[in-house]
């Protein structure tokens, strides 16, 4: 039986984003089931993009979850793209 791709271990590098808002975008990486979590550098956003501004990260993991938040009442965000660069590492865990 063939074994799916989700059980490889992925190492995520960073993220780009096209968002617009008000404030401050929370990002934080997960790894399955919250075991582990990494913060990344928060992204000041405005009315107008004009890059897609990258944040760089270093977690490895067999699934990542990408979390987005706000902290501040009425701050708000729209994510019309994101590329998530990660590659595989591995095929799995020792043992």
């Amino acid at each position: 039986m063939a074994k799916s791709g989700g059980e490889n271990i992925l190492h995520c590098t960073g993220v780009r984003l096209r968002v617009i808002g008000n404030g401050n975008l929370d990002m934080v990486l997960y790894s399955l089931d919250s075991v582990r979590s990494f913060p990344m550098l928060a992204l000041p956003m405005t009315a107008t993009a004009e890059r897609e501004p990258t944040r760089l990260g270093n977690f490895k993991s067999q699934r990542i979850q990408l979390a987005f938040s706000v902290n501040v009442v009425n701050e708000y965000f729209k994510i019309s793209q994101i590329i998530f660069f990660a590659k595989t590492s591995g095929t799995s865990y020792p043992g």
